[in-house]
Parts: C-alpha cells; sequence; structure tokens
C-alpha cells in the first residue's frame, strides 16, 4: 500500500500536526505528561518540530534530527515529546526531545489500514506520521490504543495516480522501541533466523535495514573468514613447532614461513572484510 501514496512535504505535516493538536487541546487527554524516556536531539535552525512527530536522523553520522519520511526511515530515533518523565539529556536551543523509550503520544494515520492496539508502528508517506507495519522495516514501537478510540482528523493525501484519498490522523499511545522488524512474510524462512542484535549491527553499518537474506550471507562470509585465518595459523604454528624439534637450526627459515603466513592471513581478513561490505552495503 506504502507505494501507492506520494511523498507529503515536511512543511505539511507540521501544518497538520499543529492542527491536530488544536482539536485535541480541549481533550482530556494525557500525552501533555509523556511517559518517556527522552533524549534531546539538535534540529535545523529553520526545522519545526511538532510533538508526535516521529523523528529520524538527518543523515548517517548526523546528530540533527528532522522529522521521518520513507528515506529517511532506516535511521529512525523516535517520537517528539515535550514532558518526558526522564530526560537523559538537557535541551538546548534548537533541540528537541526525543522519546526513545517509554510510552508517548505519537501521529498514526490509517494510510495503511487501521491501526489497533498491539500493531507496530513504522513511518508512513506522511512525514513526521506513523502507520500500521505492515512489511520488514524500522518500527518505531507498538500501539497501546486503536485509531479508532481516539479523536482524529481528516487529512488529504495525494496518490501517484494523481488522485486525492482522505486519511485519518490521530495521537496514538505507543511503547516506544524503535527496532528492525523482519515481518514473517516478508522476510521469509530466513528473517526467523537472524539474532536481532545481528541485524540491528547490519542496520547501523549500512545506515538503512537490509535484509535478513543479507544480513545471514554477511555472517557468513565473516565466520568462513574467521575459520580459514584460524586454520591457517594453527596449522602454522603446529607445522613449526614440530619442525623446530627435529631441527633446531631452521628457527631462522620458521619465522619467516611464519611472517608469510600471518600476510597471508591479513590478505584474508581484507578480503573478508569487502565482501561482507559488497553484502551488506549493496
Amino acid at each position: 500500500m506504502t507505494g501507492y501514496w506520494s511523498a507529503i512535504p515536511v512543511r505539511a505535516a507540521q501544518l497538520l500536526g499543529v492542527t491536530l493538536l488544536t482539536v485535541l487541546a480541549a481533550a482530556p487527554v494525557a500525552w501533555a505528561q509523556s511517559g518517556a524516556i527522552a533524549q534531546s536531539y539538535p534540529t535545523a535552525g529553520t526545522s519545526v518540530i511538532t510533538q508526535g512527530e516521529l523523528l529520524s536522523l538527518a543523515a548517517s553520522g548526523s546528530g540533527l534530527a528532522e522529522p521521518a519520511t520513507a528515506g529517511n526511515a532506516g535511521r529512525l530515533i523516535g517520537v517528539a515529546v515535550v514532558n518526558p518523565a526522564l530526560a537523559l539529556s538537557g535541551g538546548a536551543k534548537n533541540s528537541v526531545q526525543v522519546a526513545v523509550g517509554g510510552s508517548a503520544e505519537v501521529m498514526v494515520s490509517d494510510a495503511n489500514g487501521t491501526v489497533q492496539a498491539g500493531d507496530r508502528i513504522m513511518v508512513s508517506p506522511l512525514a513526521g506520521v506513523g502507520m500500521k507495519a505492515s512489511g520488514s522495516g524500522e518500527v518505531l514501537g507498538t500501539a497501546q490504543k486503536s485509531l479508532s478510540s481516539v479523536r482524529t482528523v481528516a487529512q488529504q493525501a495525494k496518490g501517484k495516480d494523481g488522485r486525492n484519498v482522505t486519511v485519518r490522523v490521530g495521537l496514538v499511545p505507543v511503547a516506544i522501541n524503535a527496532v528492525y522488524y523482519s515481518a514473517p512474510s516478508a522476510g521469509g524462512s530466513f528473517a526467523a533466523y537472524v539474532p536481532p542484535f545481528l541485524q540491528e549491527v547490519a542496520n547501523s553499518i549500512a545506515g538503512r535495514a537490509v535484509s535478513p537474506l543479507r544480513v545471514l550471507l554477511g555472517a557468513a562470509a565473516l565466520l568462513f573468514g574467521f575459520f580459514t585465518v584460524t586454520v591457517m595459523i594453527y596449522t602454522s604454528v603446529r607445522s613449526g613447532v614440530i619442525s623446530l624439534g627435529r631441527n633446531p637450526l631452521a628457527a631462522g627459515a620458521l619465522r619467516s614461513g611464519m611472517a608469510d603466513v600471518l600476510i597471508a592471513a591479513l590478505g584474508v581478513l581484507v578480503v573478508t572484510g569487502v565482501i561482507v561490505a559488497a553484502v551488506v552495503l549493496a
């Protein structure tokens, strides 16, 4: 369903956020007292961040936070909050408190179907707005209420066919845990064999979501490289010890041979690193 939508400008999402918060201002909701654990992130001087917006890092290696879009979804960090229960770092000029744990109100749409309690929330084509996850990718966390149980506002979005479609957007409490989610149907049988920490390492190296199959291939190449180096060094040392016991005068030749083996092992490691990078970063 994601492919149907055109990208929504960040400024349009900001106006949507202001409208949404204005409409809900009189409602007895608890989003003003967030139960989130937050960390301060700097923003661009001209950037206006609205509470409840999903945020990503502006670029790989960048410390700037910006509204999450399809282009930066692999760098998703959390959601903008105003009054976190715990702030890990103080705010500064041109900065925003980003919930990285706990629970917080999040702007969520029905662009990928109505959100129900227990659904994972991922980045939608609406900049800064989440939607129900339907496949593998970076997710913000798990919805704690359904979208139908909260007040919503209508937002016009234009599909790639040029037609305007109305989506509903509301503030839904979400348990924050930004991780890579491998959908059983999207990753096939491979996703079940990838440890979460290994998937996170691959995503961090690539700066985006990496398919479980590529993670497995990269891990296999790395293990094979280390196994080859271990066998080379073990065999060389064992043969050297045996030869030295038979002929103590061959020590110089053995040292030279060991140096050649170490250089060859280093070459194997370099080639292995190149192969792993090619598989993961491709």
